[in-house]
């Protein structure tokens, strides 16, 4: 999740966005697990946040029998690597895809994207069983503090991506947190309208 107010902090039209969102959606109380289907662009910077700082940034695995990825032989019993963070940067599969782009997951550009695209929990038969439980736990945790706080990064404090068993930031990431004002007190300036 810090990686969620990192992102938010860098880009407050994006930030601006989820507010109206939560706003509009909860008005101030806590999510319940209803509500979540209508936090859709919620869900789109949980995602876009996850494709650009995925959770686990290299996954290994083991070849299961002889077969050729990309034309390229691999052998029974050799380990190969698979890198969420280069797939989900990858100019091939996504349009500038260093730019934090939420709206990249809306409803209606899912669809014509690759399964194999996207892959923050894996996929297939060794995807993480418990994904659906850590999205539902981040999507409740970032609408309650969202609608409760702004998180501004220190200036001058580096921010930079550690991968080993899960991506994080080296050095952490250095906030002041500033509480928000009530729904109706924020500025359509604010809203992003």
């Amino acid at each position: 999740m810090c990686w969620v107010w990192y992102l938010l902090a860098m880009h407050p039209w994006a930030e601006a966005r989820l507010h109206a969102e939560l706003d509009a959606a909860l008005g101030g109380r806590a999510p319940n697990v209803e509500d979540l289907a209508k936090l859709s662009y919620l869900r789109q910077v949980v995602d876009e946040t996850m494709r650009l700082y995925p959770p686990v940034p290299v996954m290994l695995r083991t070849v299961a029998k002889n077969d050729a990825i990309c034309g390229h032989p691999v052998r029974h019993g050799a380990t190969i690597v698979i890198a969420p963070w280069i797939i989900h940067r990858h100019r091939r599969l996504w349009r500038d895809p260093d730019r934090f782009d939420p709206d990249r997951f809306a409803p209606d550009t899912i669809a014509s994207r690759s399964r194999y695209a996207y892959l923050p929990f894996a996929v297939g038969p060794r995807a993480c069983i418990a994904a659906p439980l850590a999205i539902m736990q981040i999507h409740i945790a970032v609408a309650m503090l969202a609608q409760r706080f702004r998180f501004h990064l220190v200036p001058g404090h580096p921010v930079e991506p550690v991968g080993w068993t899960t991506l994080r930031p080296g050095r952490g990431i250095r906030v002041t947190v500033e509480d928000r004002a009530e729904p109706s007190n924020i500025s359509n300036q604010e809203r992003g309208r």
